[in-house]
């Protein structure tokens, strides 16, 4: 067997091999493309080509280790630095509020980061260990295997007019802390998750569950989507089951068919507050984001009524920004699934939608395909002067502020010290005036001094 293995093989017979090889390759590579679009032009032989060549990147993902902090796509930026890397050249106005998991802590952290030099002005280390250490955990939604220091995410954390830092985790309860870190209260009647936004008034709408679920007939284990409006101490204002707006608009075919039982068929992931009135909504109206429907949604509370839907052409999108009085701007994950795996059709989008014209169009298709964006899920983005975007590429741990050509102007890269690729937990842009006023309110806080016990909302 040895003798076999080992044996000399003429160069000749390698010669004689090589011209049928390279057509071989064409035709392998062929078959791959095909199989990544779910295409049929080889019949079964696209999906084995697939497999076969996707067993590099799945032994990467075993030799990877078993944190689950880790990034999902953690190997596509080896050969760039960790942390902010700053184009000189440009001189960017503002702060990042960049939520990450540091892989040399082992934990996650909140920083505001100054966009001139990428310098850090403020850092809170949460202790989700202690503000939930009496939290009821009666859900069968939660895991309480992230309600851990190394696992908890403080996802899309938000700052107040009182320099209070929200953050909450997916299937967590929001908490409020001071600049040193330790909470001031906490919100133990709702579990929510996903997206943090202001109501304009010092509250926060937020997606939340109606557990258990109060809908005739459905199994135990349905997740029945719930809007939350939370007031500037976490009370609840106002709690609505996203599934019976559906059922009342007469859209109860989008919940349940015939077809197949989807115990989770919305997934709502977003929810934008109109703070305006604008030709084509009114102040007080919610932007929806229905990830598993793929549809977007305009609700308007005070009529219980949804005022506009769209599916598509976005797919399993997040993070619907409104841009002015007729135009929203929606991250397109453009994320799919025929049955061979959740993949990206090429990179993320940032999709408009005009409400004068009716036409739906990517004008940052430059910004997104230079770089190469692509999030399967999560994923979020801010417009912002000159037409650039700040993007959170969640599933590489990336953070970049790129040109509408493409060009990257800052970039982050969420490495530890041995080149590990972290998760990140929505980051959100201040400008220049809200980071200066919040660094002012601090300035002379005394992390030494004592704080009561938060009281729980």
């Amino acid at each position: 067997m040895h003798r076999f293995l080992f044996r000399q093989i003429p160069l000749w017979v390698i010669l004689l091999l090589l011209p049928a090889l390279v057509p071989a390759a064409v035709v392998f590579g062929a078959m791959v493309l095909d199989g990544a679009d779910d295409g049929h032009r080889f019949g079964k032989a696209s999906g084995i080509a697939l497999t076969l060549a996707e067993v590099p990147d799945t032994m990467r993902a075993l030799m990877r280790g078993d944190d689950p902090m880790e990034a999902f796509v953690s190997d596509r930026f080896g050969d760039k630095p960790p942390g902010w890397s700053l184009d000189k050249a440009v001189q960017l106005p503002g702060f990042v509020l960049l939520s990450r998991h540091d892989g040399d802590l082992g934990r996650h952290v909140i920083e505001l980061v100054s966009l001139g030099d990428g310098k850090v002005r403020h850092r809170w280390v949460p202790d989700a260990e202690t503000f939930l250490r009496d939290a009821p955990r009666s859900s069968r939604i939660a895991e309480y295997t992230n309600w851990t220091n190394h696992r908890y995410r403080a996802i899309h954390p938000i700052l107040t007019d009182d320099a209070l830092l929200v953050i909450k985790d997916h299937q967590s309860f929001m908490v409020a802390l001071d600049a040193c870190s330790r909470p001031v209260w906490v919100q133990f009647n709702e579990l929510v998750h996903h997206s943090t936004e202001t109501d304009g008034q010092g509250g926060f709408w937020v997606p939340g569950y109606v557990e258990p679920s109060e809908i005739k007939g459905a199994p135990a284990d349905f997740v029945e989507d719930a809007i939350l409006h939370l007031g500037p101490g976490g009370e609840v204002l106002d709690k609505r089951s996203l599934a019976r707006i559906l059922m009342r608009n007469v859209l109860e075919h989008a919940l349940f068919t015939a077809g197949r039982y989807q115990k989770d068929p919305i997934h709502l992931n977003d929810i934008q507050p109109v703070l305006a009135d604008g030709p084509h909504w009114r102040k007080g109206d919610l932007f929806l984001s229905a990830r598993h429907l793929s549809m977007v949604m305009l609700y308007r509370p005070s009529e219980d009524r949804i005022i506009w839907m769209q599916q598509g052409p976005w797919l399993a999108q997040h993070d619907v920004d409104i841009l002015d009085d007729h135009r929203i701007a929606i991250f397109n994950n453009r994320a799919y699934d025929r049955g061979t795996g959740a993949r990206v059709h090429g990179t993320n989008q940032i999709t408009v939608h005009d409400f004068d014209s009716g036409e739906t169009y990517n004008p940052w298709a430059q910004a997104m395909e230079r770089p190469d964006i692509k999030t399967l899920f999560e994923g979020l983005f801010t417009v912002l002067l000159n037409d650039m975007l700040m993007v959170e590429e969640e599933n590489s741990g990336r953070v970049l502020i790129v040109t509408r050509q493409g060009d990257i102007v800052a970039e982050y890269v969420n490495k530890n010290s041995d080149g590990r690729i972290y998760r990140l937990g929505w980051s959100r842009y201040l400008d220049p005036e809200q980071g200066k006023a919040f660094l002012d309110k601090i300035a002379h806080t005394d992390c030494a001094t004592p704080l009561a016990s938060a009281q729980p909302r």
